[in-house]
């Protein structure tokens, strides 16, 4: 395990001052990762605030218990050794005095995890592939490449990495483990490079779709990302919010449709235009829960992306809750 947690904060002021006036509150961060979101929430809630920090890596928490030791001790930041799914069970057995005002989440893979090449996150680097957020339980990359089913490794690479030439990406792997088992990242990531399945170059590494794939797969990240919007809302107070930043369509598709379905506007277009009603008669009509928050999305300045390339296709989308 590394002893430094190397992670570039994307979004970093946009993300906590979505959240609004949170001094004094209680606000969750459910991706620690480097601790650059939790720092700043541990600034603006201040001495009498409450930051609760979720992660599954291990790396993550070990270099947490360290920056932020004095605040661990002092009461104001509280470490939950599991995945974000566990919201709810995790959140009520804290017993809260004053509820949940803010939630933040920083979803998919860190710079720390995508660098570190014992990870098995990184198609640039070698090392096992192993691709778990948490390399202590479940299955591995490996595991499944070594023993799933041909048709179920092209579905995961098509309906995890919307590659299109996943049927024959399963063929490749499934060819090449009759000759030797995976155990690296650069045995699959060279597979796919020599495939020539490609008629054209791109600046993309052709098994980038398939290493998301199987990242997303392995970690159950949809359901995770499902599971957390969900519990997260229920568990707000009316006024709090709900900050996530996504960086692929996916992600992005499911923040943006369960958004959208609190704000009621998945509903609204069953009632006919030009009707003489309010704001507050439609929302009755289409059980809305919540509205949209600045832009939607938020997205990164051009200094951000040009600091840091890995930020350009990340999205913010906010919403505050505003009834039970």
């Amino acid at each position: 395990m590394s002893n430094d947690f190397n992670h570039i904060t994307v979004l970093l002021h946009e993300t906590v001052d979505s959240l609004g006036e949170i001094s004094g509150k209680s606000v969750v961060d459910c991706t620690l990762g480097g601790g650059g979101h939790t720092d700043l929430l541990l600034q603006k809630v201040g001495p009498t605030g409450h930051v609760i920090a979720f992660d599954r890596d291990h790396d993550a928490l070990h270099h947490a218990q360290k920056r932020f030791a004095k605040e661990i001790e002092a009461g104001r930041l509280t470490l939950i050794d599991a995945p974000f799914s566990q919201f709810k069970e995790r959140i009520n057995a804290l017993n809260l005095p004053s509820g949940v005002h803010g939630i933040i989440a920083d979803i998919g893979v860190s710079s720390h995890q995508i660098d570190q090449p014992n990870r098995g996150f990184s198609f640039v680097h070698d090392g096992p592939l192993d691709m778990r957020m948490n390399d202590r339980d479940g299955q591995s990359a490996a595991e499944f490449l070594n023993e799933g089913s041909e048709e179920d490794i092209a579905n995961v690479i098509y309906h995890f990495g919307e590659e299109h030439k996943s049927r024959q990406i399963a063929h490749l792997i499934c060819n090449y483990r009759k000759l030797r088992p995976f155990k690296s990242t650069l045995d699959l990531a060279n597979l796919i490079e020599r495939a020539r399945l490609w008629k054209e170059k791109s600046k993309k590494h052709p098994a980038t779709k398939t290493f998301q794939a199987l990242r997303i797969f392995i970690n159950d990240e949809l359901k995770e990302l499902t599971d957390l919007i969900q519990n997260g809302f229920a568990s707000l107070n009316v006024g709090g919010r709900m900050s996530i930043i996504s960086f692929h369509s996916l992600e992005d598709r499911i923040v943006k449709e369960k958004f959208l379905e609190f704000c009621g506007k998945s509903k609204s277009n069953l009632i006919p235009r030009g009707l003489p009603l309010t704001a507050d008669q439609i929302a009755v009509l289409t059980n809305a829960k919540a509205k949209k928050i600045g832009s939607f999305p938020d997205i990164p300045s051009d200094k951000e992306i040009e600091e840091n390339p890995r930020s350009r296709s990340a999205k913010l989308r906010t919403i505050e809750k505003t009834t039970i």
